[in-house]
């Protein structure tokens, strides 16, 4: 049982007169006298743990002060509450006699206690021996409620370089910007306190709504149960005896940025318990104080120490602002539930349902047009569908269309894409040659043959002969069940000459070499390589080391293409000064929440019309004209490498990628958009064409999509940090323009945040925030790693 009430356990103040009790001084505690009688209480739950309960229960064995009582609470493990009672026949054993969780287990506890204090010891913690002789001389005085004491982290292997101390909580331990001697606070820390048993006994002890149940890493328990006390006895005092001290041992699996990031987030849902229960004003009074002045003194602390040569200052101080967005990105969900709650609405009815699903299909208007029903074979109900609309095959555009009763039918569909996309549809006409739709019957529209039916459509650009060669690479581990499809879809491409080419990225699996294997056999085209190293930056440069081709186009592994897809790649190199061709990416499905929230976010597909982007601006080609817009010295242009495109979909002249070293490892995700960006800023041209579709199937689960958006925060900012770091051109350039692009991430109107609409949850906006602050410490770590790795060789 570790890490409890983590975030801001901090000092209400000094410890001032005026700030305790009756004007007592808090280094005085009380009249000389016998200290009182005191039970130790130890919660255990595992036996993968014994090692550590053993020295636990040692250390109290070892005090100076004895203890009156040691209990030992087993939550729900009758063979772990066997061995225990084996091995310490001199102490109470009982098992948790509530629900499974810590705070059941210390209630537990507490009705077995004899001692007039009882005092609570984490079973990964060991106690220094004047521990009881530091904490219990304070009870003296009788209004002192509880005390505790300092927790020092003990690292199993060494103390994580990017790890700044004002996040010590986040292990269990004491933190910068406690209190350094003897004062009051709102309230104490989990693995090191103490209270009067009958304050216990008359607040009916911790909370069982709160507390860590197994290794899920909640807390806030104790806080709610200090701020209780503390109104039911105003007078009465919490004091932190910082010479108390327990060491908490920090296991490596806690040293993570994963467990970091989990850590925090459920740190904020707690306090948005306790902020129900207790009120906000008592219930984040310290964590206040804490934002405004020890974050900040650790942020400037952690530049200054760049500034003196300890680049791990970079880390430090992005983990601070990372840490504390993702701590309030859990505050915002858990107090979203908190309103659920307030509504009294049954237990299944409190979560928002998400938006509708959305039905997606494909309209080709040289054909009969399809009816669009508002219900599945399943009997799912669609609000809107996502239809995207085709002539010959060319993508005209992409309509959102909400779905009336009964759907739409083949005429009001007709309706709709004369009225939204008829532009469009006579610019594709007139270079064919063809009447424009005007001149069409209204009621036609639609029918076999009526627009552009029975007339091929000549290629928009002469393609070039003979075809280029061209290597597609579809990294793998193996895990999407969407793989074997993928394949099939590329085997069955129009196009001459090309080879697949799959990479292994978990070659200790045996399901990649087999599927690949077996379609191999039948297609010489495929071929499997491995790429033991894991990570997507790694199996494309294993990919782009072993391909064939003049042209490398790159597919994800759960993707349907197109069966025109690499011709149109293909088809977008037109001149010698294009490196690169992006496509577009649209949604398989738009059956689950997330889905319909990843498109909101901004999705993968950028729009029907064709463009160059080049150092200078942006071209857009619009029938036979050619529309430049160059890069304005205002805009973020072009330092938004996300509009060029995605690494779902994507080729590069071959040649052109390895010179520029491939996809670099050192980032935490964004090396595709790193590499459009790196070609862009060279001189090279990137053409995005629409022509170029892929089908991705977006994940369905809600935690899939934050992680989602937090790499894409991450990966932005790591690109534009590697950039700031390596491109001496460039530097002056983007810092200049930062203050706008905060703007562009920030604002709600934004062309980025245009599309999010309302009940698109605001823990996905900070999430996604959190990574944008803390990619260039991602990237200084990578790199840093890096340099030392190169320097040791």
């Amino acid at each position: 049982m570790t890490i409890h009430g983590g975030f801001a356990a901090t000092s209400s103040a000094s410890s001032s007169a005026s700030e305790l009790a009756a004007g007592r001084d808090p280094e005085r505690p009380g009249d000389p006298g016998p200290a009182p009688s005191v039970t130790v209480v130890i919660c255990v739950y595992t036996e993968r743990r014994w090692s550590q309960i053993v020295r636990a229960v040692e250390s109290v064995f070892a005090q100076e002060t004895p203890a009156t009582q040691i209990v030992v609470v087993v939550d729900h493990n009758p063979v772990l509450l066997d061995r225990v009672c084996h091995t310490f026949p001199g102490v109470t054993v009982v098992p948790n006699t509530g629900p499974r969780g810590l705070s059941a287990a210390r209630n537990t506890g507490v009705a077995e206690a004899r001692g007039e204090i009882v005092a609570f010891l984490d079973d990964d913690a060991e106690a220094e021996p004047d521990w009881l002789a530091q904490l219990l001389p304070h009870y003296r005085d009788e209004q002192v409620l509880a005390v505790g004491g300092r927790a020092l982290p003990a690292w199993e292997e060494q103390r994580p370089r990017w790890l700044p101390p004002e996040f010590d909580w986040v292990v269990g331990c004491s933190f910068t910007g406690q209190p350094t001697e003897v004062s009051a606070v709102r309230n104490v820390i989990g693995c090191n306190m103490s209270f009067r048993r009958a304050v216990l006994e008359r607040t009916a002890g911790f909370d069982p709504a709160l507390g860590r149940i197994g290794r899920t890493p909640v807390g806030c328990e104790e806080t709610e149960l200090c701020i209780r006390i503390r109104r039911q006895q105003p007078d009465g005092v919490v004091l932190y005896e910082p010479s108390a001290r327990v060491r908490h041992r920090v296991t490596t699996d806690r040293t993570t940025w994963h467990y970091f990031r989990r850590r925090c987030f459920s740190e904020g849902r707690s306090k948005a318990v306790v902020a129900r229960l207790v009120g906000s004003e008592a219930g984040l009074s310290a964590e206040r104080a804490y934002t405004r002045r020890a974050l900040p003194d650790g942020v400037r602390r952690g530049l200054r120490q760049v500034r003196d040569g300890d680049g791990a200052g970079l880390l430090r101080a992005g983990a601070i602002v990372a840490g504390l967005l993702v701590t309030a990105s859990g505050y915002i969900c858990g107090h979203a539930m908190r309103a659920s709650h307030a509504a009294g609405k049954p237990a299944r009815q409190r979560r928002d349902p998400g938006p509708a699903p959305v039905r997606v299909l494909t309209a080709e208007l040289s054909e009969r047009l399809p009816a669009v029903p508002d219900s599945g074979p399943d009997g799912t109900r669609y609000a809107a569908a996502q239809i995207l609309v085709r002539l010959h095959g060319q993508p005209l555009g992409l309509l959102d269309v909400a779905l009336p009763a009964g759907g739409l039918t083949p005429p009001a569909l007709a309706g709709v894409i004369r009225e939204r996309l008829c532009e469009e549809v006579d610019e594709h006409l007139r270079e064919d040659g063809l009447p424009p739709l005007d001149r069409l019957d209204p009621g036609l529209l639609g029918e076999a043959g009526t627009v552009g039916g029975g007339v091929s459509c000549p290629p928009r650009r002469p393609p070039q002969e003979p075809s280029p060669f061209v290597s597609v690479i579809v990294p793998t581990c193996g895990r999407t069940p969407l793989f074997e499809a993928a394949l099939d879809s590329l085997a069955a491409l129009d196009y001459p000459r090309y080879e697949i080419v799959v990479v292994d990225n978990a070659p200790q699996r045996s399901d990649t070499a087999r599927i690949v294997a077996g379609r191999a056999a039948a297609d010489p085209r495929i071929r499997c390589t491995c790429e033991p190293r894991p990570g997507v930056t790694h199996a494309r440069n294993r990919g782009l080391a072993e391909a064939r081709g003049e042209i490398v186009a790159f597919a994800d592994d759960d993707v349907m293409v197109d069966r025109q897809w690499l011709r149109a790649l293909v088809d977008g190199f037109t001149d010698a000064d294009v490196a690169g061709v992006t496509g577009q990416v649209l949604a398989r499905e738009l059956e689950a929440p997330a889905q319909i929230w990843i498109e909101q976010y901004g999705g993968y597909g950028k729009g029907c019309r064709r463009r160059r982007f080049d150092r200078t601006g942006i071209s857009t080609v619009e029938a036979q004209h050619v529309h430049r817009v160059p890069a304005s010295p205002r805009s973020l242009y072009p330092y938004l490498p996300g509009s060029y495109g995605s690494g779902a979909n994507m080729a590069f002249r071959a040649a052109q990628l390895r010179r520029l070293g491939g996809f670099d490892p050192r980032l935490p995700s964004g090396e595709d958009i790193d590499v459009l960006l790196r070609l862009v800023l060279a001189g090279h041209s990137l053409v995005y064409e629409p022509g170029a579709i892929v089908w991705h199937t977006h994940r369905r689960e809600v935690r899939a999509l934050r992680r989602t958006v937090y790499q894409y925060g991450t990966g932005l900012s790591a690109v534009l940090a590697k950039c700031v770091a390596t491109d001496a051109s460039a530097r002056v350039d983007l810092l200049r323009r930062l203050p706008r692009g905060i703007a562009y991430a920030l604002l709600p109107r934004s062309g980025k945040n245009a599309r999010k609409q309302d009940g698109y949850p605001a823990s996905f906006t900070v999430l996604e925030l959190c990574g944008l602050a803390l990619g260039p410490a991602y990237y200084a770590a990578a790199a840093w790693s890096a340099r030392s790795r190169r320097g040791r060789r």
